[in-house]
């Protein structure tokens, strides 16, 4: 069929008249002689007020599709146009289009609306003509053209009017003929499959993964993954708790894989929270083009349907593409009052659409009732194998987000390790062995001891304002390293908050070190003191490279893998890109929770009672 063909059909008018235009040229039975078209005479009192007209250069070989100034479609099929033999015109042919579709155009135009002195309610009118060189041209009356005329309001009974002008201007409309009811198939791409204020949502809120604008296809595709991912029941990534990775016993707390929001988990395929995307993605397909799923008349109603929030509903349409539209807005109808929706006043409304789109006596697109039967089972397999597909797209991302919290969680564990080690070598240093958490007395009697339990707090200054930061104590004399703890990234404490001091060496200078970080450019402070007689540091921190602090840290290289600092800045930038990893998975899950209550709209109000 050539109407899949049109591309721009009236795209934003409300809705259209579509008319056959074969009774603007007629060939006579003999020798196809074709009749004389004029738009005025050369005596018409209004030739110089008459609506202007519209020049279209066309490919008559090739299918045409033309769209006048105020919105009038010509659907113009390949090879329809004839010479004065009655053979097809192959050669360039000049389209000439008038169009009066207001009041002020009729009235300058002088286009009265009568009918043999009786007056007619017009739809909106036109001219239209064909020309050549000259030359006289016609229309295959087994390919009449198609016109479709802008209107704000669909009239039932409306006819197509031929119009007689005699040389005064005065016209006449004759030969009524009705106007054939058939849907015309649009490009699907074309269509808004979307639920209301889905696509605005992606744009006003636009946060998932490298994408910085809201293409068409990820629109979709965010869509349809809703048919089975329920951002309320998500694997959470692996949660580090990082005021706790602390120094002196006090390690990392993380939850399982598996854990779940606090949030009863909403199954969209178990109770009416809205229209299956898994639906709209088989439905928008090549398969569906060319049937009332293509057309502007089901877009409008999909809005409608997407309200009810049932899949039988859309079902109605989708298994019954044989019969005619106002059929199917009757059985929607029907169906929506067999059973009570959430809310009473809305159902009315919905019934009360759904009687009006009745009304307008729409049929179907011409001649398919012939491939409904088959479209019917490719529609079933295909809505399996899509939701099949879509099954299969969330398990892959989730094994990747399991890879990802078994990666985080094995590394937490190894820096547990660190720590421990990091703890029993300097507890062994000071001499004895150590191999259990929690208190622990380091004591040799009444023999003189060259370490000491002391404090030691470290003030960072404006250590607030960096992304992160972190402050040690190097005690060179024993090769080991402390990584001091805080609340508040300026004050750094040694201790676990509740006790407030550790073993250290006495008379012996220890180095401290804070390193902090906006964005990937460090900053560094480093301070040699004296534990014991200085309890209370102040560091200030000054703008460095990579490089530098490299070279500075690099003297401490030969100790233990567990005291190395360049192993310890290791593990905080990997714990920073994690923060920021999950920062970004929280962030979407919200966008995609946002989402999923548009996809879903009857599914919102039972989600916030369970928060």
């Amino acid at each position: 069929m050539y109407l899949y063909r049109i591309m721009r059909i009236s795209y934003v008018k409300q809705f259209s008249i579509i008319i056959f235009v074969f009774t603007f040229f007629r060939c006579s039975e003999i020798n196809y002689e074709v009749e004389e078209t004029k738009k005025f005479s050369a005596k018409d009192p209004f030739q110089k007020t008459i609506v202007p007209s519209q020049t279209f250069n066309i490919n008559p070989s090739k299918e045409n599709v033309l769209e006048g100034t105020n919105g009038t479609i010509l659907i113009i099929p390949k090879e329809c146009i004839l010479d004065a033999q009655g053979a097809i015109y192959t050669k360039n042919v000049q389209v000439e289009l008038a169009e009066a579709l207001s009041l002020e155009q009729m009235l300058l135009s002088n286009l009265t609306t009568t009918s043999n002195g009786k007056l007619l309610e017009t739809g909106g009118m036109i001219y239209l003509d064909f020309k050549a060189n000259g030359e006289k041209l016609s229309i295959d009356k087994s390919k009449p053209i198609y016109i479709e005329i802008p209107t704000k309001k669909r009239k039932s009974g409306m006819m197509a009017y031929k119009g007689v002008r005699d040389e005064m201007g005065n016209m006449n409309w004759i030969e009524p003929k009705p106007l054939e009811q058939f849907l015309v198939p649009v490009d699907l791409k074309l269509l808004d499959f979307l639920p209301s204020g889905f696509e605005a949502e992606v744009n006003a809120s636009m946060l998932y993964r490298n994408y910085k604008v809201a293409t068409k296809e990820l629109v979709d595709s965010l869509y349809y993954s809703l048919s089975v991912l329920n951002p309320f029941s998500l694997i959470e990534p692996v949660e580090i708790n990082y005021d706790n990775i602390r120094e002196y016993g006090i390690y990392a707390k993380y939850q399982d894989s598996d854990y779940q929001d606090d949030v009863e988990e909403v199954d969209s395929t178990k109770i009416d929270c809205g229209i299956d995307p898994a639906i709209i993605k088989t439905i928008k397909s090549e398969k569906f083009q060319n049937t009332l799923i293509s057309t502007k008349e089901f877009e409008n109603r999909l809005q409608t349907i997407f309200k009810t929030c049932r899949n039988d509903i859309i079902e109605i349409y989708i298994q019954n593409l044989d019969k005619n539209l106002w059929e199917l807005d009757s059985m929607a109808a029907s169906a929506l009052i067999e059973n009570d929706l959430y809310d009473a006043s809305i159902e009315q409304e919905l019934y009360d659409d759904f009687i009006m789109y009745y009304k307008q006596g729409l049929t179907n697109v011409k001649d398919f009732e012939l491939y409904a039967n088959l479209l019917k089972t490719h529609y079933e397999k295909r809505l399996s194998q899509v939701r099949a597909e879509l099954e299969n797209k969330k398990a892959i991302a989730m094994e990747a987000l399991q890879a990802e919290n078994e990666k985080t969680q094995k590394i937490i564990e190894d820096y547990q390790k660190l720590l421990q080690k990091r703890e029993k070598y300097r507890m062994e240093a000071y001499g004895f062995t150590w191999n259990e958490t929690g208190w622990i007395n380091v004591d040799k009697g009444i023999e003189p001891k060259d370490w000491d339990y002391q404090k030691l707090e470290i003030i960072v200054e404006n250590g607030k304002k960096y992304e992160r930061i972190h402050t040690y104590v190097v005690f060179t004399s024993i090769k080991s390293l402390y990584k001091l703890n805080t609340f508040d990234s300026e004050l750094f404490f040694v201790g676990n908050g509740q006790q407030d001091k550790i073993p250290m060496t006495k008379d012996v200078s220890a180095i401290a070190i804070s390193i902090a970080y906006q964005g990937e450019v460090p900053f560094f402070a480093l301070q040699e003191f004296m534990p014991g007689k200085e309890e209370s540091l102040n560091l200030s921190l000054k703008e460095s490279s990579n490089t530098e602090i490299k070279s500075i840290i690099k003297q401490y290289d030969n100790y233990a893998t567990e005291n190395r600092i360049e192993n310890e800045l290791a593990y905080m930038k990997f714990f920073a890109d994690e923060r920021k990893r999950q920062e970004k998975i929280q962030a979407e899950k919200e966008f995609m929770k946002r989402l999923y209550f548009k996809a879903y709209p009857c599914c919102e109000y039972r989600v916030e009672v369970f928060y």
